[in-house]
């Protein structure tokens, strides 16, 4: 169940109240993944163009409307009653920059929201990346490169048929438009075939109840050595040389 305006605001303060700073870090690696980050995303702010249709608040589901304006995304008719996930601009350039610190060879992203994330992704990918799209969307095959796959009316027969034909996964990303339990079996094929320094990136981990309990779900994996929780998404590391730690940032 999607938490209301009230419920998300409530975890935002709450957040806020537990959030780190660049300078509270004491491991070499966090801090300058973290200083890589802000770096990055305040080199972005200028760019891209407002119609890849960020969010403007916390509040990432647009209405049907919004995603109809956006000259760069379409649905079929039948696909219009969902809700679409819709990321904050600093959020979609967060996963660019964290995707880039891996191999990036081998990308999945599950879910494509407005799309906004996806064509961050085909500008960094340095592989393949496959996107799979829980609705029946239309994109202009102009605006990706030739390593960008479209899977459309994702199934998890789909999904395990691609997964098999690849090596290990450097970086996963998965956007809140699917059940728990569909997250979950995605989860379930995906994290024993991570690469070792490797990341999973799950949105909307705060916008609701389900979600959060994915999140919580990938922190206590044994195999999940540290979280990043940066509100908008959760990110998952299986590296991490120190005692397994769960860190909320702010940025």
């Amino acid at each position: 169940m999607r938490r209301n305006s009230f419920a998300i605001a409530s975890a935002y303060f709450e957040h806020w109240l537990r959030k780190e700073d660049l300078y509270s870090q004491q491991s070499p690696f966090i801090f300058s993944l973290f200083q890589g980050a802000l770096t990055y995303l305040k080199s972005t702010q200028s760019s891209p163009p407002n119609n890849f249709g960020f969010s403007p608040t916390i509040f990432s589901t647009p209405s049907r409307n919004e995603i109809k304006k956006n000259p760069k995304f379409s649905l079929s008719e039948s696909s219009m009653h969902h809700k679409v996930w819709l990321p904050r601009k600093k959020a979609a350039f967060l996963c660019s920059y964290l995707c880039q610190t891996t191999a990036a060879k081998q990308v999945m992203e599950v879910g494509t929201g407005n799309g906004a994330v996806t064509r961050l992704l085909d500008q960094v990918v340095k592989g393949q990346l496959h996107t799979f799209s829980e609705w029946d969307y239309i994109y202009s095959e102009t605006e990706f490169s030739p390593n960008t796959s479209l899977i459309s009316e994702f199934t998890l027969a789909k999904f395990t048929a691609v997964l098999q034909d690849l090596d290990a996964l450097d970086f996963l990303i998965i956007h809140p438009e699917f059940s728990q339990e569909r997250i979950r079996e995605v989860l379930s094929q995906c994290l024993p075939r991570m690469q070792s320094n490797g990341i999973v990136a799950l949105g909307g981990i705060h916008q609701s109840h389900a979600m959060a309990a994915c999140w919580e779900e990938i922190k206590n994996d044994r195999r999940t050595t540290l979280t990043l929780d940066f509100f908008d998404y959760g990110f998952a590391f299986f590296d991490y040389s120190g005692p397994k730690i769960n860190l909320c940032l702010g940025y």
